[in-house]
């Protein structure tokens, strides 16, 4: 992998050393650059979960992607820099306490020099930074451990908890992930097969273009207005840093 190249994509320094200070740097600088978008999806075009492809997406195509492909490449990332990474399997909790399926969401828990972290650049740029691996109140992301079953909860803006993602600290393979891939890639009930999205972070908050209506929140303050096909294809150019060499398809009728 091309350390040097990613590292210049994502505007971040080589780490002298695998530290938890360094590994926040990273976190943050990918967050802020690398976009959390499914339009391949949307466009048709196939997902490849294998290193070079998403180095060659990510890096010389100067996309984004979901969950499995920017996970994936940072833990790549991290592990090409030293930092000792695990990648687990999330899912999802109702309220009613039935467990979703395996391999939903890909989560990474990252050791380092001085303590052990979440991380999770693939979440819809909800995080920007990791989080400590510590049960306890993290900022507006809590940390809850019940035996081997770990989740995180998100505070919402009326200051409420939201349970997120479930896990056990089971190491897994990327390669593990590719039918659940699929599965998001392909089926008509997946969340990424009816809504066309791009997500990123920003110093202030975040921009997002979600079925043709961008949203931008600026320092908490919010401001949504609808955009035409056209604007849309240059808010994604403009702001994103997405060039499109394919036109999207139509999204399912509601």
């Amino acid at each position: 992998m091309d350390v040097a190249a990613l590292l210049t994509r994502i505007g971040a320094a080589r780490p002298s050393a695998p530290t938890a200070d360094a590994l926040a740097r990273l976190h943050t600088a990918q967050s802020r650059s690398v976009p959390f978008e499914n339009y391949d999806i949307q466009a048709g075009t196939p997902i490849s979960l294998e290193v070079p492809d998403l180095v060659d997406k990510v890096v010389r195509r100067r996309r984004g992607g979901f969950c499995y492909e920017l996970n994936g490449l940072f833990a790549a990332l991290l592990t090409a820099l030293g930092f000792d990474v695990t990648l687990v399997s999330a899912f999802e909790i109702g309220d009613d306490g039935t467990r979703g399926p395996e391999f939903d969401h890909l989560r990474l828990l990252v050791r380092t020099l001085d303590g052990e972290w979440i991380a999770d650049v693939g979440n819809g740029a909800s995080w920007t930074g990791p989080v400590p691996l510590v049960p306890g109140t993290h900022g507006d992301v809590q940390v809850h451990r019940d035996g081997d079953l770990w989740w995180t909860a998100d505070r919402r803006c009326d200051g409420s908890w939201q349970r997120g993602w479930n896990w056990t600290p089971v190491p897994r393979a990327l390669a593990d992930f590719s039918d659940r891939c699929r599965f998001q890639e392909h089926d008509p009930t997946s969340h990424f097969t009816g809504r066309r999205l791009a997500v990123l972070a920003t110093e202030r908050g975040r921009i997002s273009l979600l079925n043709g209506v961008f949203t931008e929140i600026t320092d908490g303050r919010r401001q949504d207005r609808p955009v035409g096909a056209e604007e849309e294809r240059a808010l994604l150019a403009q702001r994103f840093g997405i060039v499109l060499d394919r036109p999207w398809r139509a999204l399912p009728a509601a």
